[in-house]
């Protein structure tokens, strides 16, 4: 008979929940400490990418985590004019949830118990050793096969296992609430869009949860005493965004503040001990993904450990757990703190800048990873758009016959998949609002090519003859 393993989680947030039941819906025997009083997580709304969304699906929280809660159609970005920089259309087979993070919590938390996860409160971890250790702060310790620190960016768990390579605090934060929707405070071109103003070194995030609530995210630098007070300065936020000063005078006395940290490990576990979540990989929100990432690794260091029963076998399953789900946390963290640095731009070169990076598809490839990601754990659920009835669209024959093209030596292209470009054979952004992705490629040596131009290639992005065909 299989042995019943032990697991010690630090941490009740969004990622030691997910690692807590992930681990117990396997069979481990988990307890999570959680230091304050309640289970209870700071800001207030949280988008939830495609790769999260699947996480709940596999935890089984899915369907209490977005009760209720809007989707997001389209992602904008607009300069201090209210001028559109970039309009993103979500995919039609894609998913982005705004939610409250509240419920985000509440439901990992039942997936937890349902899965018979002990949640222990008003337990502050002090440290942490190799052997598989907490030290509380009262004296205490408590020892299982495995401890797993999910405590934050001041994780005490990191620290005292002397993981730590990089603690980056950055000059910009956000003041982040929530505030009662009204009918009319979006326009009709404006519904169930997440839409991002830029002016100066501040900016202004605006989405709806539901048909009740709207989360808004004021950031600007620490430097900026107006604008980063948690009692608000009303009048300075809405002379900088005066299109969404209905929307800022709702603003109440529950409101947060929080600069960034960026985290980086030497590695993730030792011996019997790891961390994830900000403990290991903490990252700016601008890819809207820390929440995604700490689910994601919780789930995919469940699924790493899933099949031992012994002990000595921990260490090595936790290093092939990092060496698998490192490089696109890691790819995702960097991309989101590249973002980060055009907020401190001119307004007219940042706006040159971004236009001039998302319309380019390789950066989107990047900045979307992620999101595009399928989780560790998650790859027996089927897609989305197959469960939906979306059905794919077809792609335009963008000229009967292919291209012929000379290909530079190492260079990456994007061939267009859904015909509709104007660059063709290669991609210039106008798949987004289809259920198309341009085919990424590159040639060892330079040479002439022929790229497939029907879109019905079985060779893609080469011509295969199939043109001939239609």
């Amino acid at each position: 008979m299989k042995k019943k393993m032990s697991a010690i989680v630090a941490g009740g947030g969004i990622g030691g929940l997910a690692t807590g039941a992930a681990l117990a819906q396997r069979g481990w025997n988990v307890t999570i400490y959680e230091r304050q009083a309640e289970l209870r997580t700071a800001g207030a709304g949280i988008w939830v990418w495609e790769n999260g969304l699947r996480v709940l699906e596999a935890l089984g929280a899915y369907d209490d985590a977005v009760r209720g809660a809007d989707r997001v159609l389209f992602s904008e970005i607009r300069d201090n004019n209210g001028r559109v920089i970039d309009a993103v259309q979500i995919p039609r087979h894609k998913r982005v949830i705004n939610t409250k993070r509240s419920q985000l919590l509440m439901a990992l938390r039942d997936a937890c118990l349902r899965a018979g996860v002990t949640i222990v409160t008003r337990a502050e971890i002090v440290g942490a050793t190799p052997r598989g250790e907490f030290q509380f702060a009262g004296g205490q310790t408590v020892r299982a096969d495995l401890a797993v620190g999910v405590d934050g960016i001041w994780s005490r768990v990191r620290q005292s296992l002397n993981l730590e390579l990089l603690h980056d605090q950055t000059l910009e934060g956000a003041l982040r609430t929530i505030v009662q929707g009204k009918p009319g405070d979006f326009s009709a071109a404006d519904e169930n869009k997440g839409i991002e103003n830029w002016n100066g070194q501040r900016r202004f995030l605006t989405t709806s949860i539901n048909r009740d609530e709207i989360y808004l995210a004021l950031t600007c630098p620490s430097t900026d005493q107006a604008g980063s007070n948690t009692d608000v300065d009303k009048g300075t936020w809405s002379a900088s965004f005066p299109m969404w000063k209905h929307l800022i005078d709702r603003i109440g006395s529950d409101v947060t503040w929080g600069v960034y940290s960026t985290i980086k490990a030497k590695t993730w576990s030792v011996g019997h001990a790891a961390i994830l979540g900000d403990a290991a990989h903490a990252q700016p929100p601008n890819l809207g993904q820390g929440g995604g990432t700490a689910m994601q690794n919780g789930l995919a260091i469940a699924v790493a450990l899933e099949d031992v029963d012994d002990g000595r076998d921990i260490p090595l399953a936790l290093e092939q757990w990092e060496r698998r789900e490192r490089p696109v946390i890691e790819h995702c963290q960097k991309w989101s703190q590249l973002y980060g640095e055009v907020a401190f731009m001119p307004d007219d070169v940042r706006a040159m800048a971004m236009r001039a990076a998302v319309n380019n598809p390789w950066v989107a490839e990047q900045v979307f990873r992620a999101a595009n990601h399928i989780p560790t754990g998650t790859e027996h659920i089927s897609s989305w758009a197959e469960r939906a009835g979306i059905i794919m669209d077809e792609p335009v024959v963008a000229q009967n016959g292919p291209f012929k093209v000379k290909l530079e030596s190492g260079r990456r292209y994007y061939w267009c998949a859904c015909g509709r470009s104007k660059a063709q054979p290669f991609c210039d952004g106008s798949h987004n609002a289809t259920t198309f992705i341009p085919i990424a490629f590159s040639s060892a040596e330079a040479k002439e090519a022929y790229l497939c131009g029907c879109k019905n290639s079985s060779n893609k992005p080469f011509c295969d003859g199939t043109h001939a065909k239609l």
